[in-house]
């Protein structure tokens, strides 16, 4: 499964941009939206810059997926210390 997450561009070139996802540079597609420009805050989901954000949103959309990636990874070590059962 492939799940998207915000991110802010940070370099753009002719064959796509630089995007900082939570610390972690990644290049992303610009084809759908080709005028993206460095400081913008973005979507990226597979690999392509499928929406801009304002920054309030973006700020909302990372934090309710960390929140997410935090429960299951609570849920995973509860599991593990379960015997497999969560």
């Amino acid at each position: 499964m492939c799940v998207g997450f915000p991110g802010t561009v940070v370099a753009v070139d002719e064959v796509g941009a630089t995007v900082d996802q939570e610390g972690r540079l990644r290049r992303a597609s610009t084809l759908l939206i080709p005028d993206i420009a460095p400081g913008d805050h973005v979507f990226v989901a597979a690999g392509t810059i499928v929406e801009r954000l304002d920054p309030a949103e973006a700020e909302l959309i990372r934090a309710t997926l960390l929140e997410a990636i935090a429960l299951e990874q609570a849920e995973a070590e509860t599991a593990a210390r379960n015997g497999g059962l969560a």
